[in-house]
């Protein structure tokens, strides 16, 4: 790969060594589960992409991270193009505009239809040369130094009745197994389909990041079982300081009976004292979804998605409309 050069003082380069990158991710406060190279690694495969680790370089210091994940369509291709957010580069504020005029360059190089960075932090009020910028919602839980009680007591009463009567059932929230995830591809296949959607993720993706992740420190595979029937499945991870409830699904005829909230419950509990700060249930694509979060005691909060489009965006993407993000298909 040659280096990408937007202007004297700031180039991407590939990164030297795997290793390195976490090291530099847990050096920003803004750095996600989503940045971890062992899930970028994973996931690029099934979405039929390459993960391109770049490095940004400031006066040849490294001053940050560029993570890709290159689709290749014919002589074009997609950057970035993917079902879940945050995917951006991590660098100091000041060197953001410098960086994505890089991140253009580099777009261009690889002839790319669609390009898309992200970041989970909002920059209000700031415009991107060659980028559209909008701002996405997610919804996230503080949990530093609040007590069970606290949590419950933030809740809507909702949400507590629906977890009381799910304890009450006889579920039992348990470490997943590999069969559970052809369970989850079902489920969440029923779900889409229903609001006349492709899967968000080919089948066998969450069965592949359990064979490569079950083990790495802050991965969580969760289930809940009814005797010894699997009824749900969750799929969250963590940083340092924030952990991630990435995927949920149930078995439609328990839903009613609110196993995923269980679910959640666990997974706040577990990352509280783990050392999370917040939990962020990613993602608001609609209004129903957005009620639901927020009756947990969550906090809205945006961030800044930029996209750029090739004008020849609208036939290539014709062909291809399982490409298009459920954050980005969602947007008016």
């Amino acid at each position: 790969m040659t280096t990408s050069r937007p202007e004297p003082g700031v180039i991407l380069a590939p990164l030297k060594s795997p290793g390195d990158w976490d090291a530099a991710c847990a050096t920003f406060p803004n750095s996600t589960a989503f940045h971890r190279y062992d899930f970028l690694d994973t996931v690029a495969p099934p979405l039929n992409c390459s993960f391109v680790p770049l490095v940004v370089l400031h006066h040849g210091e490294q001053v940050g991270l560029a993570p890709l994940l290159v689709k290749k369509l014919g002589p074009f291709c997609t950057i970035n193009w993917v079902p879940y957010p945050y995917l951006g580069p991590l660098v100091p504020q000041e060197l953001i505009p410098a960086t994505l005029q890089a991140l253009r360059q580099e777009a261009r190089r690889r002839r790319a239809l669609n390009h898309q960075q992200s970041f989970s932090e909002v920059n209000a009020g700031r415009e991107f040369e060659g980028f559209t910028t909008s701002l996405d919602r997610t919804f996230v839980i503080p949990l530093s130094g609040r007590s069970d009680q606290d949590l419950l007591a933030a809740m809507h009463t909702t949400r507590r009745r629906d977890i009381g009567r799910a304890q009450r059932s006889g579920f039992e929230v348990c470490a997943a197994e590999l069969g559970d995830f052809a369970l989850m591809d079902a489920w969440l296949g029923q779900l889409y389909a229903a609001q006349g959607m492709p899967a968000m993720y080919p089948a066998g993706t969450y069965a592949r990041l359990f064979g490569v992740l079950k083990d790495a420190p802050g991965s969580i595979f969760s289930v809940v079982r009814l005797g010894s029937k699997t009824v749900a499945a969750q799929i969250a991870f963590s940083t340092g300081r924030t952990a991630f409830g990435w995927q949920l699904a149930a078995d439609p005829s328990y839903r009613s009976k609110y196993p995923i909230d269980l679910l959640i419950w666990h997974a706040l509990v577990r990352a509280r004292d783990n050392g999370a700060l917040e939990f962020d249930l990613v993602g608001a694509p609609n209004e129903g979804i957005a009620l639901y979060k927020s009756r947990f005691g969550a906090t809205e909060r945006h961030y800044t998605v930029l996209q750029k489009q090739a004008k020849v965006h609208a036939i290539a993407m014709g062909a291809r409309s399982g490409l298009v993000p459920k954050f980005v298909r969602g947007r008016k």
